[in-house]
């Protein structure tokens, strides 16, 4: 080597570590960011607390959107607020729970005008709620339900309400579906309903989708026989690309560092919640299961103004699925709140899919989706 050359090493060495401990420098920065934000996401303002022998009286930002009607907010039980006799169940937990966390809780309603043992056993709703929510976030979706004939299970995922945890917040695509499986199951073989539906709202879409398309599987010995899902996200770093998109751009974060926020926010959540469960990093996006719901009858509604969860997701999960599959789209609705802004829409595509799940005999029901 001529002396020229080792001189150029000598300058270039120090220029190189330079730049090498600023992008460590950077990238740490960002990853200290991530995992900041990802704790926030864990546990956002409307995460309500756990109590352990009663739920919270009224839960954080409740903006009235549970109320059954003026006199009724819904945040009661099923005898208060509705006059329905019920029964507190605990049950266990599915593939997937927190360390700690072995039995979920929820009310059983049965319907009250079954006019034989065998009407009482022929299909149970089983209805889970939001992230940071609990079951009577559902409690107004009852009266219909039972209308239909149908028993209802509400239930608290994980984490919230009165089943297990230790407040660790929302799974993030972790323990929902499990959750939600782990109920079905409930419903099916221990209180031997020949029909169950899966139906949620929120991160309880996603796991009604995940429960039925991952945990369970189409067929003579399936779990789950049909599925509501209301808002749901479409996937993990999708959603989470969304999320640093919408809070960031008002805040004028520049377009590339809402992107990179969001890689280090996705490697935050992952790692935190498959650290607490290593079985977590294999559950798949809503996304890469839909089409593994078939041949089991599908409803997918979302507001068009929601700005949780963009409507857009759950347009293209409803496209990626297979018959037979049906949607409701709602002008203006925000998120969570489809009854609220079209009941009479809500009512009529849910009752569709409860007649063509008790209808089904193995065989495959296309359901009329140009109403969507």
């Amino acid at each position: 080597m001529t002396p020229g050359f080792l001189a150029c090493i000598a300058i270039a060495i120090p220029t190189l570590n330079y730049y090498v401990k600023f992008v460590i420098l950077v990238f740490s920065t960002f990853l200290i960011a991530g995992f900041a934000i990802s704790d926030m996401l864990f546990r956002p303002s409307w995460y309500a607390k756990q109590r352990k022998k009663r739920l919270i009286k009224t839960p954080p930002d409740y903006d009235g959107a549970w109320r059954i009607d003026e006199k009724r907010s819904g945040l009661n039980d099923p005898k208060m607020d509705l006059g329905l006799d019920f029964e507190n169940v605990e049950f266990e937990c599915g593939p997937i729970a927190l360390p700690g966390n072995k039995l979920l809780r929820g009310w059983f309603i049965p319907p009250p005008n079954a006019k034989s043992s065998k009407q009482q056993h022929d299909l149970c709703v089983v209805v889970c709620h939001g992230g940071g929510r609990d079951r009577r976030q559902h409690l107004r979706h009852v009266p219909t339900l039972h209308n239909f004939g149908a028993a209802v299970l509400l239930f608290d995922k994980q984490e919230h309400g009165l089943s297990d945890g230790n407040e660790r917040g929302i799974g993030w695509f972790s323990y929902e579906g499990s959750d939600m499986y782990a109920a079905c199951r409930y419903a099916k073989i221990n209180r031997q309903f020949q029909r169950v539906v899966s139906m949620g709202t929120s991160f309880g879409a996603a796991g009604a989708l995940i429960a039925s398309g991952h945990f369970d599987t189409a067929g003579k010995h399936q779990v789950i026989d049909g599925v509501i899902a209301e808002n749901p996200p479409h996937g993990k770093y999708r959603f989470l690309r969304d999320v640093m998109h919408l809070h960031g751009a008002p805040l004028f974060i520049p377009y590339l560092v809402r992107e990179i926020l969001a890689i280090a926010v996705y490697i935050a959540v992952t790692l935190r919640r498959g650290s607490a469960s290593i079985t977590a990093l294999q559950v798949p996006d809503p996304l890469q299961i839909m089409r593994k719901i078939a041949p089991r009858p599908l409803l997918i509604t979302h507001g068009m103004k929601d700005t949780v969860v963009p409507f857009e997701h759950g347009l293209e999960l409803f496209e990626e699925a297979m018959e037979p599959k049906d949607c409701l789209w709602v002008p203006d609705c925000v998120h969570t709140q489809i009854i609220n802004y079209d009941f009479a829409g809500w009512e009529r595509k849910v009752l569709r899919v409860l007649e063509r799940v008790m209808a089904r005999e193995g065989g495959v029901v296309v359901l009329d989706n140009k109403q969507c």
